[in-house]
């Protein structure tokens, strides 16, 4: 039986980490399109939304399993994997425990200001996980890949959110709220990595 478990396991991690990432955007607009139809809201959800987060742990193993058999997984890189899986999981069920408690419980003065900042503290956990991994990680070429891919989300970020406030300041485009810069700044850094990848592959093909 624990050798079944393990082989179901090691066939999940062995996914295209891409695959993890998708599944668990789609489960997140399905939950999106629940809240919005009134089929799901408030306590409801947040079920739901555990359920989708339990995605980020598989893909998490995906990702590292690709980079062991890349020989790029340092002892660094397994840690930054780690800290980010826990900084996802718990940026999700935050910021779900937050919307949660705002539409439920109609809270004021400080508890409103306590549950509107729940969702950015695992930021703090983000931006360290961030500048430890550049600390820690000895092998040059893995420090410069990673920051690399990191200035490649922080140019998607800079691009589209001086695109996006123009467009709201002429009038032609929506308000689009500030937070949605970590989710485009984590579309760059994937972005990021797989161009790095595809340039490797090409360099090393005969």
């Amino acid at each position: 039986m624990a050798e079944k478990a393990e082989k179901i396991e090691t066939g999940l991690a062995g996914r295209h980490p891409a695959l993890w990432a998708l599944a668990f955007a789609a489960a997140m607009c399905a939950i999106a399109y629940g809240e919005y139809r009134g089929l799901l809201g408030g306590w409801r959800s947040l079920p739901f939304v555990a359920v989708a987060a339990l995605l980020l742990i598989p893909m998490t193993k995906a990702a590292s399993n690709r980079q062991a058999a890349a020989g790029a997984l340092s002892p660094a890189t397994r840690r930054y994997n780690q800290r980010m899986l826990i900084w996802s999981v718990g940026y999700v069920l935050c910021l779900g425990t937050a919307m949660t408690a705002r539409n439920y419980l109609d809270p004021q003065g400080a508890l409103l200001w306590a549950i509107a900042i729940l969702p950015s503290v695992p930021m703090v956990f983000f931006v360290w996980t961030l500048a430890r991994y550049v600390i820690e990680e000895e092998d040059e070429y893995l420090r410069h890949r990673q920051t690399s891919a990191a200035l490649i989300g922080l140019a998607l970020v800079l691009l589209a959110g001086t695109l996006w406030g123009f467009l709201e300041t002429f009038g032609v485009a929506p308000h689009i709220p500030a937070w949605w810069v970590v989710p485009i700044w984590a579309i760059g850094l994937g972005l990021g990595q797989a161009i790095m990848a595809s340039a490797e592959r090409r360099a090393t093909r005969p």
